[in-house]
């Protein structure tokens, strides 16, 4: 609608750039405005909601920029990367708006218009401004076309969009510069490069191309072609060094698990090649057909393929028909742009092919994000060479029927699966869901709804009933992802992790031995281990487990917080406070850590500090009885009587059944001369409880000291059981 009214009511013989700028912004929003309404998914914790320093707002940023992308969060990423852009930009989004979800989508969309737009320019220019028409339908293309909706919908892939935009800018600023004298194109031009490089690393694919268009497309002055190239390596070497500065260690194979790549274990090279060459034969066919569209491709997702299949032989066909078609053409003439359209696709996607070494995943849309530019270029040169059949010096080919109808075909189709698309990405709930139909066979998939069943949506529901029909349904989604690959270490924990909630110790056990089994470093398993043994109060153990645990996972707050734990239970104050305040390094609004804190300095009768921990997880959260009973005990412990009574009082109140309370304040009423009170609230708790035997004292003193000679001397005899060295005054 748009289109047509901006296209009949321009005033100029020609159709003006910004209204081609106009249509293209207006066509990007309007696809992924539904993505608005969309939550926080994947990744998106890692690296925004759950991310310690982003959270800080502006007060992170130095922390962003000097440590690695994962650092923030609770993992312990060997193979982690540098990509501080996106980061930073997360955390002045945070700052400004505060943790929103609507936020993170808008700039997303804000962004991929961006990159739209900045495409739409380095086409033109690429064209020299001679086939306008051709360089708006690539844009469009790329617009519309559903592959992009993994990069645009999710929050966390801001890095990819901000990549391509900085990188399509650094080349229109680098053509602009063969154009003209001035060295500030240049400049800027490498500064747009390396934020892109600050953003991902896919930019390492224009130290290829980057040569090929200043030497064969844009070729008209040899020394500023050489400057360009000079300057592509210097900020590609400037990256590495930042990069290399701040990882304590390079991405290898060996850091990649086989979920997340199934081919660091395919049976043999030759499997693992053939199954390389199938996945690029899917890429292709994503391209075309766009359907089905997952989240992720795991095992067994892909199965593995072999030179028997044809399927490897069609992809393998079709590669080497493309490098054979773009050298013969750029040999034969060298500004050829088909030949431009296919080596840009193909070298982008060198990265992520796996045959030059192994990436962080077996096969992803978000991959093709860079490398669909190529496909949408030819697409679009083909749209020229056989349907319109013309080439426009201008931007006047756009009101041909012929190019509206293919245009409204594309946006129809296209767009309409893209705004479908996005739909599924509104929650991890919904996402895992729809890809799981589309993607039976993924061990992940199941694994990933699983947990997101049993933590998320288990968190949010208050009926106990619910709660466990979601259980059920975690239970039976990770029994499908265990026989699909019966070595899933993680599914296996977190099935061990789902019986020791459901009361069922035995089948809790036999889980964790199993992901012990297959992955002996395993961080969960060892966690839920320890938690078994400390629930069993077998502290020596559940220890060993623990350290086992922070040794696979040194930033594993919940690790810390349950050895805090034994440590308090087996009286060593001082490792229960260092590890609660490991817990609130990684944390600091732990409220559970406050808690041992506040019981280890109170046992050590450091009453202020245990106040202050105490006072904190109150005034957090001020229904949690245990910290209210345990400022009582503080306040009663240095004789602040009148408080204690306060604090107990309230307890009672929000618990009626909250048995130290009783004793507790039976306590603070004898201590004030209380006595009838204190006798009142001490024979409430033995009613509660008819065993209690530790208040008989305190009772019995309390009668003395109210006349009752007959009562005093009764419970005198019996609390000398329990006591026999107890004796009225």
């Amino acid at each position: 609608m748009h289109y047509f009214y901006l296209m009949q009511h321009d005033t100029g013989d020609n159709v003006k750039k910004w209204v081609l700028y106009l249509l293209l912004a207006i066509i990007s929003f309007g696809i992924y405005a539904n993505t608005l309404q969309n939550g926080y998914v994947l990744d998106d914790g890692m690296v925004l909601k759950d991310n310690v320093f982003v959270k800080q707002g502006i007060e992170g940023i130095p922390h962003l920029l000097s440590t690695p992308r994962s650092e923030g969060a609770e993992l312990n990423n060997a193979g982690d990367f540098y990509r501080p852009l996106s980061m930073v930009v997360f955390a002045i989004e945070v700052e400004v708006f505060g943790m929103n979800p609507t936020a993170g989508h808008f700039f997303n969309i804000l962004v991929f218009i961006g990159c739209v737009l900045m495409l739409f320019r380095f086409l033109d220019r690429l064209m020299e401004q001679k086939r306008t028409t051709i360089a708006f339908i690539a844009a469009f293309l790329f617009a519309v076309h559903p592959i992009h909706t993994e990069v645009v919908a999710n929050i966390k892939s801001r890095d990819e969009l901000l990549c391509y935009f900085f990188g399509f800018w650094s080349l229109t600023l680098f053509v602009s510069y063969i154009k003209s004298r001035k060295i500030g194109y240049l400049l800027l031009g490498a500064l747009t490069l390396l934020l892109a490089f600050l953003s991902k690393e896919t930019v390492i694919a224009f130290v290829i191309m980057v040569p090929l268009l200043f030497f064969f497309y844009h070729n008209e002055n040899r020394q500023k072609s050489i400057a360009i190239v000079l300057c592509t390596v210097v900020v590609t070497g400037i990256f590495f060094m930042l990069r290399s500065a701040v990882l304590n260690q390079e991405a290898d194979d060996g850091n990649i698990g086989f979920m997340e790549n199934a081919l660091v274990n395919a049976p043999d090279t030759a499997t693992r090649i053939a199954t390389e060459i199938l996945i690029l034969g899917k890429y292709l066919k994503l391209l075309f057909i766009p359907y089905p569209l997952l989240c992720n491709y795991s095992y067994n997702s892909i199965p593995f393929a072999s030179f028997g299949d044809l399927g490897v032989w069609a992809s393998l066909l079709v590669y080497v028909s493309l490098i054979g078609i773009a050298v013969y053409r750029m040999v034969k003439k060298k500004k050829d742009l088909w030949a431009f359209a296919v080596l840009f696709y193909l070298v982008t996607l060198a990265l992520f092919s796996n045959m030059v070494f192994l990436v962080g995943a077996e096969m992803a849309e978000r991959f093709l994000f860079f490398a669909s530019t190529g496909f949408c270029f030819a697409m679009a040169l083909a749209f020229e060479q056989w349907i319109f059949k013309s080439q426009s010096a201008d931007a006047t080919g756009l009101k041909d029927p012929k190019t509206i109808v293919v245009l409204m075909v594309f946006l129809l189709g296209f767009g309409g699966l893209t705004i479908a698309r996005n739909m599924d990405w509104k929650s991890n709930y919904t996402l895992y869901t729809a890809d799981i139909k589309k993607s039976p066979d993924d061990a992940r998939l199941y694994y990933w709804l699983a947990a997101e069943l049993s933590q998320n949506l288990y968190a949010k529901e208050t009926d106990a009933a619910k709660q466990k029909e979601l259980d059920k349904q975690s239970i039976g989604y990770l029994q499908r992802s265990i026989s699909i690959y019966p070595e899933f270490s993680d599914a296996l924990a977190e099935l061990a992790w789902l019986y020791q909630r459901n009361n069922m110790p035995d089948s809790a056990y036999y889980f964790n031995s199993k992901a012990l089994q297959y992955d002996p470093n395993s961080s969960d398993a060892n966690n839920n281990m320890g938690n078994l043994y400390f629930s069993e109060g077998k502290y020596p153990q559940a220890i060993e487990y623990l350290n086992k645990a922070i040794a696979g996972n040194p930033k594993f707050k919940v690790a810390h917080l349950a050895l805090a734990g034994c440590y308090l239970q087996m009286r060593q104050y001082d490792d229960a406070i260092m590890h609660a305040n490991k817990v609130l390094e990684l944390d600091p609004d732990n409220m559970d850590a406050h808690q041992v804190l506040g019981n280890a300095y109170m046992q050590k009768e450091e009453h202020k500090v245990a106040e202050e921990h105490f006072s904190m997880v109150v005034k957090a959260k001020p229904g949690y009885v245990q910290a209210i009973n345990n400022l009582g005990v503080i306040y009663l412990d240095t004789k602040r009587y009148s408080e204690a009574i306060e604090q107990f009082n309230k307890v009672l109140s929000l618990n009626a059944s909250y048995l130290n309370a009783y004793s507790n304040l039976g306590r603070a009423y004898f201590f004030t001369g209380q006595y009838d009170a204190a006798i009142n609230i001490i024979n409430k708790k033995m009613k509660l409880d008819t065993n209690n035997i530790t208040d008989i004292p305190i009772l019995a003193l309390c009668y003395q000291k109210t006349g009752n000679t007959e009562l005093a001397m009764k419970y005198e005899a019996a609390a000398q059981q329990k006591y026999p060295g107890f004796k009225l005054e």
